[in-house]
């Protein structure tokens, strides 16, 4: 199939009514329930560094919670990076637990290798989709196993700190199905999208998002978008 031609694609009506509710309801408040008592104690067993996840009595973590984890963070430390990561997956996985073994132990083979892989990916993602997507999907492959696109575009994401200018964006397969049956993006595929398909989709929601901010007269941030797709 031919590539989409996204110049074409149009902002749907109803993102645009969801884009007059203020940021910080729609995006620093959005909370997901965690099982912080499972990562804490699979993380103690495999004796990794960056725990706890979080402290016994946190029950939910929302976007800004992860905005603040970002802003603080030490990108000289290792700990401190990998307690980010988890804290990433366990906003994403919510309660739905299934590979995060499989991610731990990925870790845990060599952890060197896989700090080294966050911190690169972390100061990319502030500059450029591209080269931050492809630390850690090099060639189409996870870099870390069991971190594919859905879980590495959130770890690029929160790199931002919550910047309205932030140039990466969460791309899973919510988002995407929304993309291809409402947006009419053909030819995007359900997942395991290479690294020109991610910068594709991070330029489509600068353009909707510039063009937005003139019609509403404020800077809209692309996760703004990019959270109406994911449950429009």
């Amino acid at each position: 199939m031919a590539p989409t031609d996204l110049s074409r694609l149009q902002l749907p009506r109803a993102c645009r009514e969801a884009l007059a509710k203020q940021r910080s309801e729609r995006i620093d408040s959005h909370t997901i329930p965690v099982a912080t008592a499972w990562w804490n104690t699979e993380l103690a067993a495999a004796r990794l560094p960056g725990a706890p996840m979080a402290s016994s009595d946190v029950t939910q973590l929302s976007r800004g919670d992860l905005f603040a984890d970002a802003a603080k963070l030490d990108a000289d430390s290792d700990e401190e990076l990998l307690r980010f990561l988890w804290r990433v997956l366990a906003w994403g996985s919510g309660m739905k637990l299934r590979l995060n073994r499989k991610r731990m132990r990925a870790v845990a083979d060599s952890p060197s290798s896989a700090v080294a892989t966050l911190r690169k990916a972390l100061k990319a993602a502030r500059e450029d989709p591209a080269r931050a997507y492809e630390a850690l999907r090099p060639r189409d492959r996870n870099a870390l196993a069991y971190l594919g696109p859905a879980f590495s575009t959130k770890v690029l994401y929160f790199a931002g700190r919550g910047a309205l200018d932030h140039p990466c964006a969460i791309l899973d397969s919510q988002v995407a199905a929304t993309l291809r049956d409402t947006c009419k993006w053909d030819s995007l595929g359900e997942n395991e999208w290479p690294t020109s398909t991610y910068v594709r989709y991070c330029a489509l929601l600068d353009r909707w998002a510039h063009e937005e901010s003139s019609r509403f007269g404020r800077r809209i941030g692309i996760d703004e978008i990019e959270r109406w797709l994911f449950r429009p």
